[in-house]
């Protein structure tokens, strides 16, 4: 193993895989009928949220 271990490698491979899933559902939210926005809103809603915290624990 020759690469030095970095805890916020882990952090960031999280963060963008949110950050992807979340463009998808923004996506499918554009395209969806109205019954099925509110649910994918609220996935929005708390991918952001989860989003945010993984942000906040990254700052220095």
């Amino acid at each position: 193993m020759s690469e030095a271990y970095n805890p916020e490698t882990k952090l960031y491979e999280q963060l963008e895989s949110l950050e992807v899933e979340a463009r998808e559902l923004v996506k499918k939210r554009q395209q969806a009928g109205n019954d099925d926005c509110s649910i994918l809103d609220r996935q929005i809603k708390e991918l952001e949220g989860q989003i945010e915290s993984l942000k906040k624990r990254l700052k220095p």
